[in-house]
């Protein structure tokens, strides 16, 4: 199978779930994006500065994004909804977070220090490449993690996907750039600006959240046809 016929094999699929995801789905999702927007007026109207009320808001909507996330998955995928699921699902996704997350952390420290040397941004950039590609291999980890009852490691997953890694890089780019068609809250000048561009965010972050999902969903159906241990419970 060439890499053309196989990144138009993946995307065709994933497309497929984006289009038909469960009524269920889109009700997690919305009341996910309902939290989302409340946040981003709120945290309008307190100012700039995040404060304890903001960071206790975002806190919520973490795990409201997270939940939907899980229980939209397992609807599409036919599984059952667990609290310990979604511990797991929920305990994967942040750690496929993590090196891309500490990549920026990295980032910041350096441009604060003024590290500006050759060593200093070759690091800086190897580890965000490193972070980028974590993400963009393993959408389907967290899936297969909430399903089975025995740890499932990175390197499994990977491998389980070989012969999509290009696909999942481009449509991992792709998703990660439709948040950005949305300017940003601080550009409201006043509450009626405020609330269209929440909604309009949350909007936004649901379709990106049903889109994200629908790519983990067609990986892990991919790896489950090379590595059927994937879909055992």
């Amino acid at each position: 199978m060439t890499g053309g016929s196989t990144f138009q094999n993946f995307l065709t699929q994933t497309m497929g779930e984006f289009g038909t995801v469960p009524k269920r789905g889109l009700i997690y999702v919305s009341i996910a994006g309902a939290l989302s927007a409340v946040t981003d007026l709120v945290h309008w109207g307190t100012g700039t500065k995040f404060s304890d009320l903001d960071y206790a808001l975002l806190g919520v909507v973490i795990l409201a994004w997270l939940a939907a996330a899980y229980l939209t998955t397992m609807t599409m995928v036919e599984k059952r909804s667990t609290v310990v699921g979604f511990v797991k699902f929920a305990a994967i996704t942040i750690l496929t977070f993590v090196p891309i997350l500490s990549s920026l952390t990295v980032l910041v420290y350096t441009s604060r220090s003024g590290l500006h040397d050759g060593l200093t941004v070759s690091t800086v950039i190897t580890l965000l490449l490193i972070g980028l590609l974590f993400l963009a291999f393993l959408p389907a980890w967290p899936i297969a993690q909430a399903i089975a009852t025995h740890f499932v490691s990175p390197m499994q997953i990977v491998k389980a996907t070989k012969g999509y890694r290009w696909s999942l890089i481009l449509v991992f780019f792709a998703a990660s750039g439709v948040n950005k068609l949305m300017p940003d809250m601080s550009s409201a000048t006043n509450a009626g600006e405020a609330i269209a561009l929440a909604l309009c965010g949350a909007v936004v972050a649901a379709a990106t959240l049903v889109l994200t999902a629908s790519i983990a969903v067609t990986a892990w159906k991919f790896a489950v046809r090379r590595d059927a241990t994937l879909d055992r419970w």
